[in-house]
Parts: structure tokens; C-alpha cells; sequence
């Protein structure tokens, strides 16, 4: 598979893009985790410690078009766990604009590759909201199996949401290998 997409180390300079991202009130809306106002100084000294750490449970992401170093999103892998072999992976915040084009498939089928050549994991798991349907779709698509709904994991916009555990195990990340010709 030809990708559209790069991944790169965090820059300081992404900071900007980081920050804007976090305002956007769509993207926050379909996305885990909490929702709160960070300054540009604070997504500054976020990225500047991911930069600097040598933290081995967790790999930040910054996602570009290929041949362009401009960050139009970021990804992580986080829970890293090398003796058991298993891992998080966060998901994607993408900027709106880029938003249909594929590029979540690409960041999730390029994350898996990542997982299962790289990290040499046995199990990637991932969460998304119950309402964001088109995540799940997606990820059903490429290959993650959906293990059960988690019941009112996270607060946010106003009310208690469920949430999607799914994963992708070595033996189906073969099949997502061949299909996509990773």
C-alpha cells in the first residue's frame, strides 16, 4: 500500500497546530478523554516533554501528507507493556479539514504495522464512544474486533457515554497485513 500519510516526531512548532486542534469543539465532541481549556504554553511543554522523554510505555506520532512536514494530526501508543506483548493505541485527532480522505484508515492501518512489526506486540487494543459510529465502522473494517461495550466510561458533553473495547491480535494483524499489502 502506497500511504498519503508520514509519520514524524513531535516539533515544538506543532504546539500552534496542537492548541487549535484542542479548540475545535466537533473534533472534542467524538473523541475519549476529557474536554478542557489548555493554554499554548501548556501544549508547548506537553510536546516538549514528549520530545525529551525517554518514557518506553508510550510513542507520540505527529502525522503528515508524504512529502510535506506539516502536521495535519497526531496519534499515540500508550500502556506499552513489553512482557505480555500488549499495547493502547489512542486513536487519531485529525484536523477537520482533512477529515474523509482516508487518512484514518491510513494512521490505523500504518499504527498496526507499527504495533505488530516494530513493537513486536501480540495485542493492540483500542476505545471509541458508542455514538461515534463512524470510527467504529472504520475499525471494524480494517480488522479490530469489538470485545464488549464498556458502560458509562467517560463523562463528557454533558452526560455519562459508553464506550467500544475493541483490539487486533498477531494472528489478525497477518490478515490486515495481506489484505491492505502492508
Amino acid at each position: 500500500m502506497n500511504f498519503q500519510i508520514s509519520f514524524r516526531p513531535f516539533k515544538l512548532a506543532d504546539a500552534t497546530f496542537v492548541n487549535n486542534l484542542r479548540r475545535d469543539e466537533g473534533m472534542e465532541r467524538l473523541i475519549g478523554g476529557q474536554k478542557r481549556p489548555v493554554s499554548y504554553e501548556r501544549d508547548l511543554k506537553w510536546i516538549e516533554g514528549i520530545m525529551l522523554n525517554d518514557d518506553q510505555k508510550s510513542i507520540y506520532f505527529a502525522v503528515t501528507l508524504a512529502g510535506d512536514d506539516n502536521i495535519i494530526g497526531y496519534t499515540s501508543i500508550s500502556e506499552i507493556d513489553y512482557r505480555n506483548g500488549t499495547c493502547f493505541w489512542s486513536g487519531i485527532k485529525i484536523d477537520p479539514a482533512q477529515s474523509g480522505k482516508g487518512i484514518g484508515t491510513e494512521v490505523t492501518l500504518k499504527v498496526l504495522k507499527f504495533v505488530f512489526e516494530e513493537l513486536r506486540m501480540v495485542r493492540c487494543k483500542g476505545e471509541c464512544l458508542e455514538s461515534h459510529t463512524n470510527v467504529l465502522k472504520m475499525l471494524l473494517k480494517i480488522g479490530f474486533k469489538q470485545e464488549g461495550l464498556m458502560r458509562n466510561t467517560i463523562f463528557k458533553n454533558g452526560e455519562h457515554n459508553n464506550q467500544w473495547l475493541l483490539s487486533v491480535i498477531d494472528s489478525e494483524y497477518v490478515e490486515i497485513k495481506s489484505r491492505y499489502e502492508l
